[in-house]
């Protein structure tokens, strides 16, 4: 898989502000979980989806798009997870990838992250701990990260999202920590 064009302004948009920056690829599941667990700790939010704002149940909903006020959306030219989940992975500097289900958009994830030649978490569920994402985080220097992981329907089919929520308001407090130290040292 190649990279797909990502436009010089949406790269600014998600790579331009201070501080940490949590990036998404605002399917059901764990992308929706980071992006409220990352504005519930105060962290600017990029989504990224496909053109017409595509998630594994059609468009996003007005009463979702709600939920994520705050965060920046950015609808892609292209219909393709594949492309969005490739175009996430470029605009970040690191992945942390929750996968309890096995999902095929996580091995893409994967995928594109080792291409890529960036960094990979991949915890088991329920280790994510803040010392495990702080540490991660310093030895990365990752500003911009990615969260990704299965769908809402793979999590629920097969039984696998409890833990994922806590999971991430650990990490994004390691996020927060993190960004602070940055910054102090500057």
């Amino acid at each position: 898989m190649t990279v797909p064009a990502v436009s010089a302004r949406l790269a600014a948009e998600v790579r331009g502000g201070p501080g940490m920056t949590i990036v998404t690829g605002g399917q059901t599941g764990v992308d929706t979980y980071a992006t409220l667990a990352a504005l519930r700790a105060g962290l600017p939010v990029h989504v990224i989806f496909p053109a017409g704002f595509r998630q594994e149940d059609g468009r996003l909903t007005a009463s979702r798009r709600r939920r994520m006020r705050g965060a920046v959306l950015h609808e892609l030219g292209e219909e393709s997870f594949r492309d969005r989940t490739w175009t996430c992975v470029y605009l970040s500097d690191a992945v942390l990838l929750l996968d309890p289900a096995g999902g095929s958009g996580c091995l893409e994830t994967a995928r594109a992250a080792r291409q890529l030649g960036r960094p990979l978490l991949r915890p088991e569920p329920g280790s994510l701990t803040e010392d495990l994402s702080l540490r991660w985080l310093s030895e990365t220097r990752a500003r911009v990260v990615q969260v990704a992981g299965c769908r809402a329907s793979m999590l629920a089919r097969r039984g696998k999202g409890r833990g994922l929520r806590t999971d991430l308001a650990v990490f994004m407090r390691g996020v927060v920590i993190t960004g602070r130290q940055a910054d102090s040292s500057q």
